[in-house]
């Protein structure tokens, strides 16, 4: 049986336990917790995307999720309760539900000095084994372990990949390597942070340094002096880890996936950006049934596949050549409808039939255009115009140049550029993620036309979006360049480029 016939919500806010000297610590369920019983009485907790069945509780544990939710409480106050209305053998019953709360990563765990809160330990997933996950806590009364001093061996000191910032609550610490997020309450939780930091002592009581620099070696927001020096944690850098942990589901509960959040607040951008309405050049369209014919087969475009990064400006390549390859590649195959959502077919998958991308040509030598800056219009198969030569498309031309090692600039660069709102008005958290994973479909699509052209190609692996954003007169937030790849001519005697080394 299934029938909810209790639903308790953990509040938003909640109170302190009693006033106490020195350390203390309260627990309580994560705000916006569910709590629900089921006829056949059964517990289950639900926040966000994770849900956890508890089973059925004895009558003197079963109380407890309801005090847990309804505000913070001691442990002391837990016992208290089993006691009351059960023999002592039940607490054993009360040490198995917090362990199972704690590794669920459903309880926070509030830290306070002298009966004010000093910071509360909030998990956003399950937590791993180890240290920070403990069956039975101490006593809030026994000071935590001492603490290297910040200043002597075996120094202490905040983690690179640990940031600042503001949240609902106030002040939030986070960090890709954590399990938790930090609510710091108290301005000397944030002067221990400070001092860690910069190498120094914080002004504060020693047992209040010390219970906030064990929370933070505890959850990987500070290290030891050699703690984050091996390949593993040098290899990345900060924003990268943050990226990679942030836009896949794991270590956070941020909302996640298709969720269209924005239905309510705007329309989806369309799914073709509206025309610049400048002049427009028409290009050439091949017949799709010769090319089925008489095209290389998909295991010679692939086995023949590598980048050249040499062009022959004796034969440029031709505006035949460069509407064929966008034709082939980025062109609209038809539209459809989900809602309000208009989406396309094109010949790359995007998510959610989204399809972000957009193209923007920056020619220099092709046969047939005048050099400049070109938007491709997907639907209209054209080239719009957006800007003549200038220094702004000098340095995306150049930047391409060094980035490919070439001795002189590609005759086209193709820069790629998002419409972020196509898909971030549908997708949380892995919109970003989803748009390179895109961006590197596209390229695959682009060096097997290429290849089955003849033509040079090769992908770049980063370029300027403020030189972009400048050379477009584009939001550098509504549509920003987010991959490059340049195309030309190839020499006849197949020489791969001027660095020789296909990739």
């Amino acid at each position: 049986m299934t029938t909810t016939v209790k639903v308790v919500h953990a509040p938003e806010g909640t109170t302190l336990p009693p006033a106490a000297t020195g350390l203390g610590e309260g627990l309580a369920l994560l705000p916006g917790v569910r709590v629900e019983r089921l006829v056949d009485g059964m517990v289950r907790l639900y926040r966000g995307r994770r849900g956890v069945a508890l089973g059925r509780l004895a009558p003197a544990i079963d109380p407890l999720v309801d005090l847990l939710a309804s505000g913070i409480c001691t442990e002391e106050l837990l016992t208290e309760q089993v006691l009351r209305v059960g023999p002592e053998l039940r607490l054993l019953d009360l040490h198995l539900l917090l362990q199972r709360l704690r590794s669920g990563g459903w309880l926070d765990r509030i830290l306070t000095f002298d009966g004010a809160p000093l910071l509360t330990v909030r998990p956003v997933s399950p937590l791993p084994a180890g240290p920070a996950q403990r069956a039975v806590p101490p006593e809030p009364a026994v000071p935590p372990e001492p603490v290297p001093p910040p200043d002597g061996p075996g120094r202490v000191g905040i983690s690179r990949f640990s940031l600042l910032r503001a949240g609902d609550e106030g002040l939030l610490m986070e960090s890709p390597l954590a399990h938790v997020v930090l609510v710091l309450h108290d301005p000397r939780a944030v002067a221990v942070i400070a001092a860690l930091a910069s190498g120094g002592v914080a002004d504060v009581a020693d047992e209040l340094r010390d219970a906030v620099t064990t929370v933070l070696l505890e959850h990987s927001f500070a290290t030891g002096r050699d703690g984050e020096e091996d390949f593993t944690h040098l290899m990345w850098a900060p924003h990268e880890l943050w990226f990679h942990a942030r836009s896949r589901a794991g270590r956070h509960d941020l909302p996640y996936g298709g969720t269209y959040w924005a239905e309510s607040l705007a329309d989806p951008p369309p799914v073709v950006r509206p025309s610049r309405g400048t002049p427009a050049i028409s290009l050439f369209q091949p017949d799709l049934g010769a090319l089925r014919r008489d095209d290389p087969t998909l295991t010679s475009v692939l086995e023949d596949r590598h980048s050249v990064r040499d062009h022959d400006d004796s034969v440029p390549l031709t505006l035949r050549q460069l509407g064929e390859f966008l034709f082939r590649t980025a062109r609209v195959r038809h539209t459809m409808r989900e809602g309000r959502n208009e989406l396309s077919d094109r010949p790359y998958p995007s998510g959610g039939a989204c399809h972000e991308l957009e193209i923007y040509p920056v020619v220099r030598n092709v046969d047939g255009v005048e050099p400049g800056l070109y938007h491709y219009d997907p639907a209209g198969h054209r080239l719009e115009t957006v800007a003549g030569p200038a220094k702004p498309l000098t340095a995306l031309s150049e930047l391409a140049r060094i980035s490919s090692l070439m001795t002189t600039p590609p005759q086209v660069t193709l820069v790629i550029a998002a419409r972020p709102g196509r898909v971030m008005w549908k997708y949380q958290s892995m919109a970003y993620a989803l748009t390179l994973k895109h961006v590197g479909v596209l390229y695959q699509v682009m060096y097997s036309v290429a290849t089955a052209m003849g033509l040079a190609a090769c992908a770049l692996g980063g370029g300027d979006a403020d030189a972009f954003a400048e050379a477009t007169g584009l939001s550098y937030l509504a549509e920003t360049s987010v991959g490059e790849f340049i195309l030309g001519s190839r020499h006849v005697d197949g020489k791969q480029g001027s660095d020789g080394l296909p990739a």
